[in-house]
């Protein structure tokens, strides 16, 4: 029988875990939906982290993700962007709370001459009751439409506030994320999509007015601006410990400045109701 010495072991056994590691050590953590993630999550956690002296893992993905990281006790707080079905929410003892409202931008490729559209006109394009650009000011081509089709199961806001019950137009491109969308808008004249603002004006596309109304911070906490969506943070239960003092941070007037460079500002303590766990 061979015997091999006992480092020798200990180092082939380190060198088969530290690839399942995390980079660091951290003391809590979040994982959920990109946009409240690079918009908000990456820049709360490192103010926190200089206050408080401690890591705080952050990881974006979607609301599947940040779901699943709560009930899977893989993190304490998970990010979503369409808010949970109350019968979920009770049945897991997740609480959903709101803190940044995300503000959709309508896209088209910047040799677009338009910069305005209503929200009925926006609307019908996605049903397909309006399938040329001549039919609101425009040239005469036909619209490609670049939609994102996720969270199916879950009210999500840009279908919420168009009113969009079926399906979009026929002719849609659908895609799964709003890198894509912001692409296709980039690469086609005749495209036009709705991007979380907070990618969109990083992104070679023109944003437009939507009645008139600039897609800003503030004219989405004035209630001007009505394509948007709320962000929230889940929790399994109510937070403790450094999880609350966390979500406490982000509601003070530090956490909601860092919020507002991106999103509509949101005030803590706003309850919807304790039977879907909306705060």
């Amino acid at each position: 029988m061979r015997y091999f010495p006992a480092k020798l072991f200990c180092v082939t056994a380190l060198c088969l875990v530290l690839p399942f590691l995390p980079l660091y050590a951290a003391d809590f953590g979040y994982q959920g939906t990109h946009i409240l993630t690079h918009g908000a999550l990456e820049n709360l956690a490192k103010a926190f982290e200089k206050k408080h002296d401690v890591k705080v893992f952050v990881k974006g993905g979607g609301c599947s993700d940040g779901i699943a990281a709560v009930l899977k006790n893989r993190h304490e707080m998970g990010g979503i962007c369409c808010p949970l079905k109350p019968e979920m929410a009770k049945k897991n003892n997740l609480i959903s709370h709101r803190v940044a409202v995300d503000i959709k931008a309508v896209i088209v490729n910047p040799k677009n001459p338009l910069n305005d559209l209503s929200m009925n006109q926006v609307s019908d394009i996605h049903t397909g009751r309006i399938t040329n650009w001549k039919q609101i000011g425009g040239k005469d081509k036909p619209i490609a439409l670049i939609y994102r089709d996720h969270c199916r199961d879950m009210i999500e806001p840009v279908r919420d506030v168009l009113g969009i019950t079926g399906p979009v137009a026929p002719k849609a491109i659908i895609v799964k994320t709003d890198k894509e969308v912001i692409e296709y808008v980039e690469r086609f004249p005749d495209a036009i999509g709705i991007a979380p603002r907070i990618f969109a004006k990083e992104a070679k596309v023109k944003i437009l007015r939507v009645d008139g109304i600039e897609p800003t911070p503030a004219n989405t906490e004035q209630g001007l601006y009505k394509l948007k969506g709320d962000l929230f943070i889940i929790t399994k239960g109510a937070p403790t410990g450094l999880t609350k003092e966390f979500i406490d941070f982000v509601f003070s007037d530090e956490g909601q400045s860092i919020i507002g460079k991106g999103f509509g500002r949101v005030h803590p303590g706003r309850t919807t109701g304790s039977s879907n766990g909306i705060k």
